[in-house]
């Protein structure tokens, strides 16, 4: 490398210009600049030189990776006929109750629509518990609408239960806020949205949340594509961040003085840089003789709470296999309500896991259950129930739900049920 003197025709006094000399001829050597005009920032190690990969702030993962369309889709919903009872429950006024007979979540034109009419609070949760998987980040994103931002009420958006979440708060002041709730201690701070142009929350707007959890790392929300507000927990905290990170994907309207609603168009979350969820094998198994009519065999139980907390470990159910030492059909059926077994006994079966198996049951109310199937069992012989594509038909137990094989028939029947558990 060396250097010549160049005198430009502005400036009478030469100047030293650095050169690299190839083939006997200088090449100029130049240092990289960016920057509005006007103004001149060095590329160097402390502000390298910005590259944009896409549109918008969400371009990377929530530990810095380029993302390159590898995240995978832990749980996502729509709401184009109606509330899915399999994918959502919905709550007026803090009670579960059917969704075919809510007022207050109500599927309209293709989008979720809450509204506190008649009610104290309106809220959707996804049946699901997506389960955070370790080393990688997490990202909620959905679509809100918030008619009428400065009724007297408030509206949230994210992923929560009662103990944990990470979610947009808008009050009745019209401005909103990021909330980090951890083990039932909230942290809200004001959302600056004066960089987004033209930025309405009446209006449809993509709201993401990115966070890094591993315990302790930052939480990073979106509107819009663009980065509006950072939590910023690496190297701050002496305790965990979030006391449980496998939250389900949550809306609600809550009335103060006046009615309040929201328009969701669909929800997603999904694990960057993540794969299939794996989950621990677990079976019970049951017997029963007799002459009956839809008689409980084995049952099992995913508890709607552990230790007084929401209980986030949802079942995957496997198999469930049936044999009788004569000709009976076997049903399954799915319910939420205890009053469908009679003299139920249930019990955890340990071993690191809560789920909970009942053998003892001598009865059961079939109109307080939901019949999933049923099939013929030959005398001397088994026959089974099989989801071979796992991978793309989801069968999910979660807090609440109860799983029943009964018989029909005169003979002595074994049933066993298969399911992998999120611990």
């Amino acid at each position: 490398m060396s250097s010549i003197k160049v005198q430009p025709d502005e400036h009478p006094q030469a100047v030293d210009v650095a050169t690299d000399v190839i083939s006997n001829e200088h090449h100029p050597l130049f240092k990289v600049e960016y920057g509005d005009a006007g103004s001149a920032t060095q590329v160097s190690k402390a502000h390298p030189l910005p590259v944009v990969q896409g549109v918008g702030d969400l371009t990377i993962d929530a530990w810095g990776t380029p993302k390159f369309s590898q995240d995978h889709s832990v749980f996502h919903g729509m709401f184009t006929f109606d509330v899915p009872s399999s994918m959502w429950l919905v709550y007026e006024d803090g009670a579960e109750i059917p969704n075919s007979t809510s007022t207050g979540a109500v599927s309209t034109n293709g989008a979720l629509v809450l509204d506190t009419a008649g009610l104290t609070s309106a809220a959707v949760e996804s049946r699901r518990h997506p389960r955070y998987q370790p080393n990688r980040g997490h990202h909620f994103a959905t679509a809100v609408i918030c008619p009428n931002k400065m009724l007297d009420g408030t509206r949230r958006w994210g992923l929560f239960t009662s103990d944990n979440g990470v979610f947009f708060r808008l009050k009745s002041d019209g401005l909103l806020y990021a909330v980090i709730l951890n083990n039932g201690v909230e942290d809200e701070e004001l959302i600056n949205t004066s960089d987004i142009p033209d930025f309405d929350v009446e209006k449809g707007n993509v709201y993401d949340v990115q966070f890094q959890w591993r315990g302790v790392g930052n939480y990073k929300f979106y509107i819009n594509l663009k980065l509006v507000h950072t939590f910023n927990y690496l190297g701050t905290l002496t305790g965990l961040s979030m006391a449980n990170p496998s939250i389900s994907i949550g809306f609600e309207c809550v009335k103060a003085a006046e009615n309040v609603t929201m328009l969701v168009g669909c929800a997603d979350i999904s694990s960057e840089g993540g794969d299939l969820e794996r989950e621990q094998y677990g079976s019970a198994i049951g017997t029963q003789t007799g002459n009956n009519v839809d008689y409980p065999i084995a049952s099992i139980y995913c508890p709607p709470t552990i230790n007084a907390k929401e209980n986030t470990r949802d079942l995957r159910l496997a198999r469930v296999t049936v044999s009788s030492t004569a000709r009976i059909t076997a049903s399954i059926w799915k319910t939420r309500d205890l009053s469908a077994l009679t003299g139920e006994s249930f019990a955890a079966i340990g071993n690191g896991s809560f789920v909970e198996v009942d053998t003892d049951a001598t009865a059961m109310v079939t109109g307080n259950a939901v019949l999933i199937t049923k099939f013929k069992v030959e005398a001397n012989a088994s026959s089974f129930v099989d989801n071979p594509s796992r991978d793309t038909i989801d069968f999910y137990l979660t807090h609440g739900d109860i799983l029943i094989v009964s018989y029909t028939g005169n003979a002595t029947v074994d049933a066993v049920i298969e399911w992998g558990e999120e611990i």
